[in-house]
């Protein structure tokens, strides 16, 4: 077994772990923005269950985010598709014997999820607790950014530089027009998608049953759906265990 961390298709940073005479290989799709911060713990941990099953895997970084080049300000969500298009891409150079599996979280799960449509290359989709509504999801970081900035007092370094700009600041990051513009259109449920893959849904959270929104997107996709009861792992400054979802898994 061994760990390669390098760039890949010019931009794009990733850490490669492969399992000598792997079957299958994962590439896994991060959340966005400060959820990936917290969530890196966990994908790492997810990986490295994956090496230990003898399964390779490759966790990158969208452009824009993380160790990847690029600036955040001037992305789209088809260049994150396109990104993760070329991850599928080197880790079927990388093994090319192999299946493939294609796990997000998250935003990184509902790309995943537009991305594995109509392809037959990829044998296993997972998401966990993917993103539906763009919309929701940014109202909700708004919220947050305008509560913490009441209670400390703070308006936030990228509130300054973005204030006369055409950008938005969005929890610390400068939130283009055209990414602004996707999350705004993302809605998972009004799309079509025709999978090919054995594609499973993993809630996240503190309750025990499917929630209504992902039992309707497990219907919709024809997949499977399981509640996996532990803390929303893109959310925490800490660490959260990832025991029960690698058991899941």
């Amino acid at each position: 077994m061994s760990v390669d961390a390098f760039f890949f298709a010019d931009d794009l940073f990733g850490v490669w772990r492969e399992a000598v005479g792997a079957q299958r290989v994962w590439v896994l799709a991060p959340p966005f923005g400060e959820e990936e911060k917290s969530a890196r713990r966990t994908l790492t941990d997810i990986a490295r269950e994956f090496e230990a099953r003898g399964e390779s895997s490759l966790l990158f970084s969208f452009r824009g985010c993380g160790d990847s080049k690029g600036d955040f300000a001037r992305m789209g969500l088809g260049d994150w598709r396109d990104d993760l298009a070329n991850a599928l891409s080197e880790a079927k150079q990388r093994a090319p014997k192999a299946q493939i599996g294609l796990l997000g979280a998250r935003l990184g799960a509902s790309l995943c999820l537009q991305v594995a449509a109509g392809r037959d290359d990829i044998a296993e989709l997972a998401l966990l607790e993917p993103l539906l509504s763009g919309r929701s999801f940014l109202s909700q970081q708004m919220m947050r950014q305008k509560i913490r900035a009441q209670m400390t007092g703070e308006t936030g370094a990228a509130a300054e530089q973005v204030k006369s700009t055409e950008y938005d600041d969005l929890d610390g990051w400068a939130l283009g027009p055209t990414m602004k513009a996707d999350l705004q259109a993302l809605d998972v449920m009004k799309q079509s998608f025709e999978l090919k893959s054995r594609t499973r849904i993993f809630q996240i959270g503190p309750k025990a049953e499917v929630t209504p929104p992902l039992r309707a997107l497990s219907e919709k996709l024809g997949a499977s759906a399981e509640a996996v009861v532990m803390p929303p792992f893109w959310n925490l400054l800490d660490y959260s265990d990832s025991a029960s979802l690698l058991a899941s898994l």
